[in-house]
């Protein structure tokens, strides 16, 4: 289950174009306090009236980049509390130290104009398209994601990219693209839990946009609200009002507290702070029911203990723009099932370091990613220059000893690592040195299955390591049927190249041609195989996964429901893995072949290949076997209806079927050579895992290095709740490797790619 703690910050307009091609200006320093010459931490250091800058550590140390272009122009350095300084950038040095005069905050009564806060944040709301910009624009900004257990570190990622946006009130998306990134965790203290930040999230917390909409500041939230107007206060050099603000006390919801601060002149936003309301924190919960429920069901608690939010503005030529923010938060993790309990407080340090209003959305540099994914999902590690010549916030700490603290806890916990060093001396056979490893995995709670692997000479060996069914005391053995998840797509797409190959169906057919109402009818049976289609993910979406949960559906039922939201990106410009095309394939082939799925399988399949202990979707008493128990976190995993999955999973087998059914593809017995080499070879690149997709299989471009130019490892994996597999085999030789675990997710890549090197290093 993944933790999102979140924070925004955007920054607006300028008045020329903001990254210039000439080499930058590199000016860092420290802000201090002229008096005392302690460090003053949150101070603005600005080209004046642009967008660009950066803030100051808690050690007032700050680092900036100004573009040749900006080199003539003048530094803003402001501080709350503190009269503003202006210092010319070419007199800037790498070491200047800069002192700030203290002058107090100067609380004072408002005198004339309006004193009525609710009324005064009326008129600021109305005054936003006025004061925010409202044309396409183009931000670069970097934030710095940090979490701790006590005072032990658990996650460090940092980022620096481009947000393309078409202004405040557009109800167009922004869009993010990713230029750098590092993030590295304790893999062991973090118990499978995930920090990180979505693009989505960021966007949702311009706290402006939210107040013209229905965001947690909109104006149908206000009477929630008790607001009071404390008076005005010199802000940075600026009058402003000061609005405190609490939810009332006979609201039964976690709402916020705090205060606005508001320029006397424009009513523009200067700074927003904000943190979950005592007097609501009773209420507090993570997430929606949904995501809830799921956590229950996994044996999971997530409780939200503390958020604060501190979110600036700043005037960028004639407009008011975001310029930082930070957010501190605290949640606690429990789990009954893997028997911890623990407090993890995360600080998120987000700026915006440039700005450009001519952008036009195109030629746009880094990697877009999709609004709902996880930031950290998507490390592109650029060398130690990159972080030196991108103006970032300096941390409060020693970031390289703490990425490299996180490495080095994650290598001495690497089994792989370990297991070579025990055995690099030892004279074993082939077979005797992966019963080793296998063996070493399964006593470290690594494995936890059937393994069957068939060397390059044709020599099968299967081994069965632990419990099928913990409550019975039931050892693995071959009769023990495992879900396959994701592997059923292969099956899948050897159907549908079967009916091509018959000339019932072809790649490039349209489905409309086959589901006339379907919704996205102009998407082809290709890109459907080839995850080009743009339908969403149906698994992605929590609240169909709910339904498929504890509700049965037809295929029919499925596609309609679950497979026909709008399409994510035109077909066939992308590649986007979607378990949606894979149900829409297993509905096209029940409408040509006139059978219920899982029958065509058997029909087209199974039977043929004497698989006699494999079936899809609900339990087949007419089929031999035992079906294992899926475990997660050494719990039984939730029960739920497999046939919600056909075509994209669903399928259950045995090792020794599924290598029948391998040597059933290797006689061309289900598919002729010419068809299987089209599924074998790559149509689409699949970048997640450095990998080619094929028709339902994936062929590997760099994963594993037992993998060769003439000798490419074909596979896929497969995920169902708690059962993790590995199909895998190399072309041009004879080895097979077959793992299916029930326990839960297990280094499958590690272990396949031992596995093929120890049979391709035997004579």
């Amino acid at each position: 289950m993944k933790i999102y703690l979140v924070l925004f910050l955007c920054l607006g307009t300028l008045v020329r174009p903001a990254w210039a091609q000439q080499l930058p200006r590199s000016i860092s320093g420290k802000v201090i306090d002229a008096a005392s010459h302690q460090p003053l931490s949150a101070a603005n250091i600005t080209v004046h009236k642009t967008g660009i800058g950066t803030i100051s550590n808690e050690a007032g140390e700050f680092r900036l980049q100004v573009p040749a272009g900006f080199q003539k122009d003048t530094l803003r350095i402001s501080c709350l509390g503190y009269a503003v300084q202006y210092l010319p950038v070419a007199q800037m040095t790498t070491d200047a130290m800069i002192a700030l005069e203290a002058t107090g905050i100067q609380l004072k009564e408002v005198a004339v104009g309006i004193r009525d806060p609710l009324k005064l944040l009326q008129q600021a709301v109305k005054k936003i398209p006025g004061n925010y910009l409202t044309n396409p624009y183009l931000l670069k900004g970097f934030y710095r994601a940090v979490t701790k257990k006590d005072q032990e570190y658990l996650e460090l990622s940092e980022a620096v990219f481009n947000i393309y946006g078409e202004g405040y009130g557009s109800a167009a998306s922004n869009q993010l693209y990713l230029e750098g990134m590092r993030a590295v965790k304790d893999e062991a203290a973090s118990h499978g839990v995930e920090w990180g930040l979505k693009p989505n999230n960021l966007f949702e917390f311009d706290v402006v946009n939210s107040m013209t909409g229905n965001g947690m500041f909109g104006a149908a939230t206000w009477r929630k609200y008790v607001f009071a107007l404390t008076g005005i206060i010199n802000y940075k050099g600026q009058p402003a009002y000061e609005i405190t603000f609490d939810q009332r006390e006979d609201v039964k919801e976690s709402l916020y507290k705090g205060r606005f601060y508001i320029d006397e002149a424009s009513l523009a936003f200067l700074k927003v702070e904000y943190a979950l309301s005592p007097k609501g924190l009773p209420y507090a919960r993570y997430g929606d029911m949904v995501t809830r429920s799921l956590l229950k069901m996994l044996g999971m608690d997530i409780k939200r203990l503390k958020e604060t939010v501190a979110v600036e503005y700043n005037k960028v030529g004639n407009r008011w723009v975001l310029s930082n923010a930070v957010n501190y938060s605290d949640i606690n993790i429990h789990s009954k099932n893997r028997g911890y309990n623990f407090t993890s407080h995360t600080k998120v340090d987000y700026i915006i370091t440039n700005v450009d209003t001519a952008a036009t959305g195109q030629g746009i540099a880094g990697q877009k990613i999709k609004s709902d994914k996880l930031i950290e999902f998507h490390t592109l590690p650029p060398d130690t220059a990159f972080w030196r010549n991108n103006t970032i916030q300096l941390a409060d700490f020693d970031a390289a000893t703490v990425f490299a603290t996180l490495r080095a806890r994650n290598e001495a916990a690497n089994l792989k690592k370990q297991w070579q060093i025990r055995t690099r001396k030892m004279k074993w056979t082939p077979i005797e040195r992966i019963d080793s490893l296998l063996s070493f995995y399964h006593q470290h709670q690594q494995f936890n299955g059937t393994a069957l692997i068939r060397d390059n000479q044709g020599n099968s060996y299967v081994k069965h390591y632990g419990y099928a069914n913990k409550e019975q005391q039931k050892s693995a053995d071959s009769l023990t049927q495992y879900r396959i998840g994701s592997l059923s797509k292969s099956f899948t797409a050897i159907i549908i190249l079967q009916l091509v190959e018959e000339g019932k169906l072809h790649l490039n057919d349209e489905v409309k041609k086959i589901l006339p109402g379907y919704a996205h009818g102009e998407v082809t049976i290709e890109q459907l195989l080839t995850h080009q289609s743009g339908i969403p993910n149906y698994t992605s979406n929590n609240e169909y996964v709910f339904s498929i949960l504890h509700q049965p559906f037809s295929l029919d039922e499925l596609v309609t429901r679950f497979c026909s939201d709008s399409l994510d990106f035109i077909p066939g410009t992308r590649f986007q893995y979607s378990n949606s095309g894979y149900v829409v394939l297993a509905r096209v082939i029940e409408v040509i072949c006139h059978q219920p799925f899982p029958r065509v399988l058997t029909e087209r399949i199974f039977m043929p290949v004497g698989m006699r202990h494999t079936y899809a979707g609900s339990r087949d008493t007419t089929v031999a076997g035992q079906p294992a128990a899926g475990y997660i976190d050494n719990a039984p995993e939730p029960a739920y209806y497999t046939n919600n999955t056909l075509g994209a999973g669903g399928i259950v087998s045995t090792a020794e079927d599924l290598l029948r059914w391998n040597n059933a593809l290797a006689t061309h017995t289900l598919l002729p050579q010419r068809r299987l080499e089209e599924m074998w070879q790559q149509h689409a690149l699949y970048p997640d895992w450095d990998a080619g997709y094929g028709y339902g299989w994936m062929i590997d471009l760099g994963q594993f290095d037992a993998s060769t130019e003439a000798n490419r490892i074909i596979y896929h994996p497969g995920t169902d709740m708690g059962f993790y597999t590995m199909f895998a085999r190399q072309a041009g030789k004879a080895g097979v490797v077959i793992l299916l675990n029930n326990t839960g997710d297990f280094p499958r890549f590690d272990l396949t790619d031992m596995i093929f090197t120890t049979l391709n290093e035997a004579p």
